[in-house]
């Protein structure tokens, strides 16, 4: 009976540690997040092109901005993609390398400066000495790796920042054909099709763009409508979430603290035959 008690309560003990840092919530997808778009050569869903963004750009998944809002990557990606912050203005993009930023007159304490900061410093002539090396194929110091590195954030904030550039209409009947974006979308469709798609993308990015009003059913719409437009070629909404679901739950990050679970099962059970219980 004791033998039972003490098993009952490790997993007990095992199930609500778990729940605590694997929530439920977290497994839930939205439309918006389950948009395909094919970029570097494969079809991901906008959470993996979002995540992928800001990572690179900022090198967290999370910003406070100047007005004190706490964004997730998600809300980021969304302003950043409609232009609804004065982007040049927020202090956003990642420089971690003291020396560079010594170079550039920046405040060494800093990580994050506004890309007005970086577009009135030196960097471009750096980045040009660095590319001329480059070119020569003289060998790059540190400092013009870090350079060329800081441009290709630079480029991606440029790239994303009100751009509707995004391939999100799939190729009509090749799996591997190229795909296009809203505005490209006459190219293979007729034009009935792309007018009512290119309406349909004025709504999702009305409900957008205006906070604190419902969207779910514009990110829905959008992304039926992408799907129907070619069925076989578009990958399926099951597909889509499970690699959404892949990187809420961080397996290979969180695994320490499946291995601490089980090793705090184990103190316990080595403990509890002592215990009156």
């Amino acid at each position: 009976m004791k033998k039972a008690k003490v098993l009952q309560f490790c997993f007990g003990v095992a199930i609500a540690l778990i729940i605590c840092i694997f929530p439920l919530s977290q497994f839930h997808t939205s439309p918006f997040q389950t948009i395909a778009v094919q970029l570097d050569g494969r079809k991901k869903p906008l959470d993996t092109i979002a995540r992928e963004t800001i990572t690179q750009i900022h090198g967290s998944l999370q910003y406070e901005a100047q007005n004190g809002d706490n964004l997730d990557y998600l809300a980021l990606f969304e302003s950043l993609w409609f232009n609804t912050r004065d982007w040049n203005e927020e202090s956003f993009i990642l420089l971690n390398y003291r020396p560079l930023k010594q170079r550039l007159g920046f405040d060494s304490e800093k990580k994050y400066f506004t890309f007005a900061e970086f577009a009135q410093s030196e960097l471009g002539n750096i980045i040009l000495t660095a590319r001329q090396k480059q070119a020569q194929e003289q060998t790059l110091t540190r400092d013009d790796r870090e350079a060329l590195a800081l441009e290709e954030r630079l480029a991606l904030m440029i790239e994303r920042v009100g751009k509707n550039n995004l391939p999100l209409v799939p190729h009509p009947t090749a799996q591997k054909g190229t795909w296009v974006t809203i505005t490209d979308a006459s190219r293979y469709y007729d034009s009935t099709t792309s007018t009512n798609l290119a309406d349909t993308y004025q709504q999702f990015e009305a409900a957008a763009i205006v906070p604190n009003q419902p969207a779910q059913s514009s990110f829905t719409n959008l992304s039926d409508q992408l799907r129907s437009l070619s069925p076989r070629v578009y990958p399926s909404e099951q597909n889509l979430s499970r690699e959404v679901r892949f990187y809420q739950l961080h397996p290979f990050a969180k695994a320490w603290t499946l291995f601490a679970i089980a090793w705090v099962l184990v103190v316990i059970t080595l403990l509890f035959p002592r215990l009156n219980i």
